[in-house]
């Protein structure tokens, strides 16, 4: 035999109906808890703790509104890149700790099939990951492929203040959605400078850079 309290009171049971009262007073408890519930009191601990829903993924949307136009030889915003993005500061500026690797089978990158040049346009400043792989994913929506043709280039074809030499500048093309749509989709994947460079020289392309601290925008 066993014994219970139960509101004060002592209640002495047999090994059977022991399991039936402490079926009974489980059932008080939530019984009491939907109570609780009806006067507008807290729920259970476990309820309290359940996730809300989950709110849709906007991760690749574009940070920006999509421009209608980009004429060529135009940039956006209209103050200079130095003024915009920041200018080269090789005090600040460290290529081991700034620079990262990407890849993505969705890009053409023009090292991979270069075999000319030993440059790697895989390599760029951390600071340009975020608006590149959204861009990566808007051009692909499209049914483009973008190009890379440079990234990181401490030396060689650019000018001695360009932004390659820190790796904070992009130069691409997308052969399917033409430059101008290349050049919207950029500013709208949140580079902080884009240039729809079309000089008679020839070699049009896109440049874009980012601020050294760069941050959404």
């Amino acid at each position: 035999m066993r014994s219970l309290t139960l509101h004060g009171k002592i209640i002495v049971l047999g090994s059977a109906s022991l399991f039936l009262t402490i079926v009974l007073l489980i059932g008080m408890g939530l019984r009491q808890v939907d109570s609780q519930r009806e006067d507008g009191e807290d729920v259970s601990a476990f309820e309290a703790q359940k996730p809300g829903p989950v709110p849709p993924s906007t991760a690749f949307e574009p940070l920006r509104p999509i421009p209608d136009r980009f004429t060529r030889d135009t940039h956006r915003p209209t103050s200079s890149e130095a003024n915009v993005s920041g200018g080269l500061d090789f005090d600040l500026f460290s290529a081991g700790r700034d620079l990262i690797y990407i890849d993505d089978p969705r890009v053409f990158w023009e090292s991979d099939s270069d075999e000319n040049d030993v440059e790697c346009d895989h390599s760029m400043h951390h600071a340009i990951e975020t608006p590149l792989r959204l861009l990566i994913e808007l051009v692909h929506r499209e049914g483009g492929t973008l190009e890379i043709h440079d990234a990181y280039r401490p030396e060689g074809v650019h000018n001695a203040r360009s932004l390659h030499k820190e790796g904070r500048a992009l130069d691409m093309t997308c052969d399917e959605l033409g430059l101008e749509r290349l050049a919207c989709l950029c500013w709208a994947a949140g580079f902080d400078w884009v240039y729809y460079e079309a000089s008679a020289r020839g070699g049009a392309h896109v440049h874009c850079s980012v601020k050294r601290d760069h941050v959404q925008p």
